[in-house]
Protein backbone atom coordinates (compact mmCIF):
# COMPACT_ATOMS: atom_id res chain seq x y z
CA UNK A 1 0.00 0.00 0.00
CA UNK A 2 1.37 3.62 -0.81
CA UNK A 3 1.64 6.64 1.87
CA UNK A 4 -1.10 8.09 0.67
CA UNK A 5 -3.52 5.03 0.81
CA UNK A 6 -2.15 3.88 3.53
CA UNK A 7 -2.87 7.46 5.14
CA UNK A 8 -6.56 7.59 3.69
CA UNK A 9 -6.77 4.45 4.97
CA UNK A 10 -6.62 5.55 8.68
CA UNK A 11 -7.98 8.61 8.19
CA UNK A 12 -11.49 7.20 7.11
CA UNK A 13 -11.94 5.99 10.63
CA UNK A 14 -11.51 8.91 12.46
CA UNK A 15 -13.64 11.09 9.38
CA UNK A 16 -16.65 8.93 9.99
CA UNK A 17 -16.54 9.38 13.61
CA UNK A 18 -16.63 13.51 13.44
CA UNK A 19 -19.30 13.51 10.63
CA UNK A 20 -21.23 11.84 13.03
CA UNK A 21 -20.42 13.64 15.92
CA UNK A 22 -21.21 16.95 13.74
CA UNK A 23 -24.48 15.29 12.34
CA UNK A 24 -26.09 14.29 16.01
CA UNK A 25 -24.82 18.08 17.27
CA UNK A 26 -27.42 19.86 14.19
CA UNK A 27 -29.80 17.04 15.05
CA UNK A 28 -30.22 18.08 18.48
CA UNK A 29 -29.45 21.36 18.20
CA UNK A 30 -31.71 22.16 15.02
CA UNK A 31 -34.72 19.88 16.31
CA UNK A 32 -37.49 21.44 17.36
CA UNK A 33 -39.10 21.96 21.21
CA UNK A 34 -42.27 19.83 21.15
CA UNK A 35 -44.56 22.62 23.60
CA UNK A 36 -47.81 22.16 25.14
CA UNK A 37 -50.18 24.55 27.09
CA UNK A 38 -53.75 24.77 28.74
CA UNK A 39 -56.45 26.59 26.21
CA UNK A 40 -58.00 29.81 27.17
CA UNK A 41 -55.25 29.68 30.22
CA UNK A 42 -54.02 33.22 31.01
CA UNK A 43 -51.64 31.81 33.83
CA UNK A 44 -49.84 30.61 30.82
CA UNK A 45 -49.35 34.08 29.46
CA UNK A 46 -45.69 33.88 29.42
CA UNK A 47 -45.82 31.19 26.79
CA UNK A 48 -47.54 33.14 24.76
CA UNK A 49 -45.48 36.19 25.05
CA UNK A 50 -42.23 34.17 24.78
CA UNK A 51 -43.43 33.14 21.17
CA UNK A 52 -45.08 36.34 20.17
CA UNK A 53 -41.98 38.77 21.28
CA UNK A 54 -39.81 36.29 19.66
CA UNK A 55 -38.07 35.09 23.49
CA UNK A 56 -37.48 31.64 22.18
CA UNK A 57 -35.68 32.20 19.07
CA UNK A 58 -33.65 35.10 20.45
CA UNK A 59 -32.16 32.05 22.35
CA UNK A 60 -31.02 29.82 19.61
CA UNK A 61 -33.85 27.07 20.45
CA UNK A 62 -36.88 26.48 17.94
CA UNK A 63 -40.10 25.92 19.80
CA UNK A 64 -43.43 24.11 17.80
CA UNK A 65 -46.67 24.28 19.94
CA UNK A 66 -47.87 20.53 19.64
CA UNK A 67 -50.72 20.66 22.01
CA UNK A 68 -53.44 22.92 23.28
CA UNK A 69 -55.00 21.06 26.31
CA UNK A 70 -58.47 21.54 28.27
CA UNK A 71 -56.84 19.90 31.24
CA UNK A 72 -54.13 19.27 33.02
CA UNK A 73 -54.05 15.48 33.35
CA UNK A 74 -54.57 15.76 29.62
CA UNK A 75 -51.67 17.08 28.90
CA UNK A 76 -49.59 14.83 31.49
CA UNK A 77 -50.60 11.94 29.91
CA UNK A 78 -49.30 13.69 26.43
CA UNK A 79 -45.73 14.12 28.62
CA UNK A 80 -46.06 9.88 29.70
CA UNK A 81 -46.66 9.19 25.79
CA UNK A 82 -43.69 11.05 24.95
CA UNK A 83 -45.23 13.60 22.58
CA UNK A 84 -44.27 17.29 24.99
CA UNK A 85 -40.62 17.87 25.67
CA UNK A 86 -42.22 21.18 27.40
CA UNK A 87 -45.32 22.08 29.48
CA UNK A 88 -46.93 24.98 31.20
CA UNK A 89 -49.21 23.28 33.21
CA UNK A 90 -50.58 23.63 36.90
CA UNK A 91 -48.54 22.40 39.09
CA UNK A 92 -51.07 19.81 40.97
CA UNK A 93 -51.54 17.50 38.21
CA UNK A 94 -47.76 18.05 37.23
CA UNK A 95 -46.74 17.16 40.86
CA UNK A 96 -49.29 14.05 40.49
CA UNK A 97 -48.21 12.68 37.49
CA UNK A 98 -44.86 12.94 38.44
CA UNK A 99 -45.16 11.44 42.20
CA UNK A 100 -47.28 8.84 40.19
CA UNK A 101 -45.00 8.07 37.82
CA UNK A 102 -47.44 8.52 35.35
CA UNK A 103 -44.70 11.01 33.59
CA UNK A 104 -41.07 11.53 33.94
CA UNK A 105 -40.86 15.44 34.15
CA UNK A 106 -38.98 18.08 35.67
CA UNK A 107 -39.79 21.30 37.13
CA UNK A 108 -37.78 23.60 35.69
CA UNK A 109 -39.41 27.18 36.87
CA UNK A 110 -42.71 28.66 38.15
CA UNK A 111 -44.71 30.47 35.88
CA UNK A 112 -47.31 31.94 38.44
CA UNK A 113 -48.56 32.77 42.07
CA UNK A 114 -52.27 33.16 42.96
CA UNK A 115 -54.81 33.96 40.28
CA UNK A 116 -58.08 31.50 41.30
CA UNK A 117 -61.26 32.48 42.87
CA UNK A 118 -64.05 30.73 45.35
CA UNK A 119 -67.68 32.11 42.60
CA UNK A 120 -70.59 32.20 44.14
CA UNK A 121 -74.31 32.82 42.49
CA UNK A 122 -74.84 36.76 41.81
CA UNK A 123 -77.83 36.71 43.45
CA UNK A 124 -76.21 34.87 47.13
CA UNK A 125 -76.49 35.88 50.22
CA UNK A 126 -73.73 34.02 51.36
CA UNK A 127 -70.79 36.28 52.76
CA UNK A 128 -68.19 33.70 54.24
CA UNK A 129 -67.03 30.51 53.36
CA UNK A 130 -69.28 28.95 56.06
CA UNK A 131 -72.05 29.96 54.38
CA UNK A 132 -71.18 27.53 51.73
CA UNK A 133 -72.37 24.63 54.25
CA UNK A 134 -74.96 22.65 52.04
CA UNK A 135 -73.89 24.32 48.76
CA UNK A 136 -73.41 22.61 45.73
CA UNK A 137 -69.70 23.66 44.44
CA UNK A 138 -67.54 22.86 41.47
CA UNK A 139 -64.15 22.14 41.34
CA UNK A 140 -61.85 21.72 37.98
CA UNK A 141 -60.70 18.61 39.96
CA UNK A 142 -59.55 16.47 42.73
CA UNK A 143 -56.12 17.12 43.16
CA UNK A 144 -56.19 20.40 42.07
CA UNK A 145 -55.06 23.39 43.77
CA UNK A 146 -58.27 24.38 44.07
CA UNK A 147 -59.53 21.39 45.73
CA UNK A 148 -56.58 22.61 48.13
CA UNK A 149 -57.52 25.72 48.18
CA UNK A 150 -61.39 24.92 48.66
CA UNK A 151 -60.38 22.30 51.64
CA UNK A 152 -57.91 24.87 53.34
CA UNK A 153 -60.56 27.42 52.89
CA UNK A 154 -63.32 25.35 54.36
CA UNK A 155 -61.25 23.83 57.48
CA UNK A 156 -60.08 27.33 58.61
CA UNK A 157 -63.25 28.62 58.57
CA UNK A 158 -64.69 25.85 61.27
CA UNK A 159 -66.83 23.72 58.38
CA UNK A 160 -65.77 20.08 57.06
CA UNK A 161 -65.54 19.40 53.81
CA UNK A 162 -68.43 16.89 53.87
CA UNK A 163 -70.84 20.14 54.75
CA UNK A 164 -70.18 20.88 50.81
CA UNK A 165 -71.73 18.82 47.79
CA UNK A 166 -68.28 18.55 45.76
CA UNK A 167 -68.77 18.17 41.68
CA UNK A 168 -65.92 18.09 39.33
CA UNK A 169 -66.34 20.39 36.25
CA UNK A 170 -64.30 21.91 33.74
CA UNK A 171 -64.19 25.28 33.90
CA UNK A 172 -66.48 26.45 31.40
CA UNK A 173 -68.66 24.45 31.98
CA UNK A 174 -69.07 26.23 35.30
CA UNK A 175 -70.07 29.10 34.39
CA UNK A 176 -73.15 27.53 32.66
CA UNK A 177 -73.70 25.24 35.64
CA UNK A 178 -73.81 29.08 37.73
CA UNK A 179 -75.95 30.68 35.69
CA UNK A 180 -78.42 27.70 35.09
CA UNK A 181 -78.44 27.50 38.85
CA UNK A 182 -77.31 23.41 38.62
CA UNK A 183 -74.62 25.22 41.16
CA UNK A 184 -74.03 27.59 44.09
CA UNK A 185 -70.77 28.34 43.58
CA UNK A 186 -67.07 27.47 41.94
CA UNK A 187 -63.62 27.53 42.67
CA UNK A 188 -61.48 27.80 39.28
CA UNK A 189 -58.40 29.83 37.90
CA UNK A 190 -58.66 32.92 36.06
CA UNK A 191 -60.04 34.27 33.77
CA UNK A 192 -63.06 32.18 34.62
CA UNK A 193 -63.97 34.08 37.69
CA UNK A 194 -63.34 37.31 36.10
CA UNK A 195 -65.99 36.36 32.96
CA UNK A 196 -68.20 35.20 35.56
CA UNK A 197 -68.05 38.47 37.51
CA UNK A 198 -68.24 40.62 34.16
CA UNK A 199 -71.28 38.88 32.73
CA UNK A 200 -73.22 38.66 35.62
CA UNK A 201 -73.20 35.66 35.96
CA UNK A 202 -71.54 35.24 39.27
CA UNK A 203 -69.82 37.81 42.29
CA UNK A 204 -66.00 36.53 43.88
CA UNK A 205 -66.53 34.88 47.60
CA UNK A 206 -62.40 34.97 48.21
CA UNK A 207 -59.73 35.32 45.97
CA UNK A 208 -56.80 32.77 46.28
CA UNK A 209 -54.64 34.99 47.74
CA UNK A 210 -56.66 35.55 51.08
CA UNK A 211 -56.87 31.71 51.53
CA UNK A 212 -53.06 31.20 50.82
CA UNK A 213 -51.40 34.48 49.86
CA UNK A 214 -48.54 33.73 47.29
CA UNK A 215 -49.63 30.22 46.17
CA UNK A 216 -47.81 28.41 43.63
CA UNK A 217 -50.41 27.72 41.06
CA UNK A 218 -48.29 26.66 37.55
CA UNK A 219 -44.82 25.59 36.54
CA UNK A 220 -43.04 24.53 33.33
CA UNK A 221 -41.25 21.65 33.07
CA UNK A 222 -39.93 19.40 30.52
CA UNK A 223 -39.19 16.00 30.18
CA UNK A 224 -36.69 14.02 31.98
CA UNK A 225 -35.00 13.30 29.03
CA UNK A 226 -34.51 16.68 28.24
CA UNK A 227 -33.23 17.74 30.88
CA UNK A 228 -30.58 14.77 30.65
CA UNK A 229 -29.60 15.16 27.26
CA UNK A 230 -29.65 18.72 26.35
CA UNK A 231 -28.87 21.08 29.73
CA UNK A 232 -28.14 24.45 27.79
CA UNK A 233 -30.79 24.06 25.53
CA UNK A 234 -33.00 23.81 29.49
CA UNK A 235 -30.98 27.25 30.73
CA UNK A 236 -32.22 29.30 27.17
CA UNK A 237 -35.79 27.61 27.75
CA UNK A 238 -35.32 29.23 31.24
CA UNK A 239 -33.79 32.71 30.01
CA UNK A 240 -36.48 32.94 27.44
CA UNK A 241 -39.43 32.28 30.11
CA UNK A 242 -37.86 34.65 32.58
CA UNK A 243 -37.29 37.41 30.42
CA UNK A 244 -41.35 36.51 29.62
CA UNK A 245 -42.07 36.89 33.17
CA UNK A 246 -40.20 40.29 33.18
CA UNK A 247 -42.04 41.16 30.45
CA UNK A 248 -45.36 40.78 31.67
CA UNK A 249 -44.91 42.58 34.67
CA UNK A 250 -42.96 45.43 32.91
CA UNK A 251 -45.59 46.03 30.28
CA UNK A 252 -48.69 45.12 31.31
CA UNK A 253 -50.69 46.64 28.66
CA UNK A 254 -48.85 44.72 26.12
CA UNK A 255 -49.20 41.75 27.85
CA UNK A 256 -53.14 42.20 27.86
CA UNK A 257 -53.27 42.73 24.28
CA UNK A 258 -51.39 39.25 23.56
CA UNK A 259 -53.42 37.86 25.92
CA UNK A 260 -56.59 38.91 23.88
CA UNK A 261 -55.48 37.85 21.27
CA UNK A 262 -54.32 34.48 22.61
CA UNK A 263 -57.54 33.78 24.28
CA UNK A 264 -60.25 35.80 21.99
CA UNK A 265 -61.59 37.15 25.49
CA UNK A 266 -62.36 41.24 25.85
CA UNK A 267 -59.80 43.13 26.65
CA UNK A 268 -61.85 43.70 30.41
CA UNK A 269 -61.70 39.99 31.03
CA UNK A 270 -58.25 39.91 29.97
CA UNK A 271 -57.21 42.73 32.18
CA UNK A 272 -59.56 41.72 35.31
CA UNK A 273 -57.66 38.16 35.59
CA UNK A 274 -54.28 39.37 34.91
CA UNK A 275 -54.82 41.70 37.78
CA UNK A 276 -54.84 38.91 40.21
CA UNK A 277 -52.16 36.84 39.01
CA UNK A 278 -48.56 37.00 39.80
CA UNK A 279 -46.27 36.20 37.33
CA UNK A 280 -42.47 34.77 38.34
CA UNK A 281 -39.94 32.05 37.61
CA UNK A 282 -38.71 31.66 40.88
CA UNK A 283 -39.80 28.54 42.41
CA UNK A 284 -40.84 27.88 46.24
CA UNK A 285 -39.58 24.78 47.02
CA UNK A 286 -41.75 25.21 50.89
CA UNK A 287 -44.64 25.43 48.84
CA UNK A 288 -44.09 22.89 46.85
CA UNK A 289 -43.41 20.69 49.59
CA UNK A 290 -46.36 22.14 51.08
CA UNK A 291 -48.71 20.64 48.71
CA UNK A 292 -46.94 17.10 48.26
CA UNK A 293 -47.72 16.86 51.80
CA UNK A 294 -51.92 17.85 51.19
CA UNK A 295 -51.58 15.18 48.52
CA UNK A 296 -50.23 12.70 50.25
CA UNK A 297 -52.64 13.04 53.22
CA UNK A 298 -55.17 12.82 51.18
CA UNK A 299 -53.84 9.76 49.08
CA UNK A 300 -53.95 11.54 45.91
CA UNK A 301 -50.50 10.05 45.69
CA UNK A 302 -49.10 6.61 45.87
CA UNK A 303 -45.15 7.42 46.35
CA UNK A 304 -43.63 5.55 49.65
CA UNK A 305 -41.38 8.49 50.08
CA UNK A 306 -43.00 11.19 47.92
CA UNK A 307 -40.52 14.57 50.29
CA UNK A 308 -37.46 12.20 48.49
CA UNK A 309 -39.49 12.23 45.07
CA UNK A 310 -40.10 15.83 44.89
CA UNK A 311 -36.37 16.58 45.85
CA UNK A 312 -36.02 14.57 42.01
CA UNK A 313 -38.64 16.03 39.79
CA UNK A 314 -37.30 19.82 40.96
CA UNK A 315 -33.86 20.86 38.27
CA UNK A 316 -31.08 22.34 39.79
Amino acid sequence: MNPLAHFIHHLAPILLILMTVVSCSQKTEGSKIRLGYLQNDLHHLPAFVAIEKGFFSAEGISVQVAGVFKAGPELMSAFGSGSLDLGYVGQAPATAAALNNVADIRFIAQVNLEGSSIVIDKESNAASIADLAGMSVAIPGHATMQDFLLRRAVARNGIGIERLTIIVLKPPEMLQALSQKQIQAFIAWEPYPAQAELNGTGKILMQSKQIWPRHPCCVLITSEKLCREQTDTIAKIRAAHDRACTFINNNPEEAIQIGVSYTGMPRDTVAAALSRIIFTAEIDTRSAEEFVAFLKELRYIQSHAPEKKLAEILYK
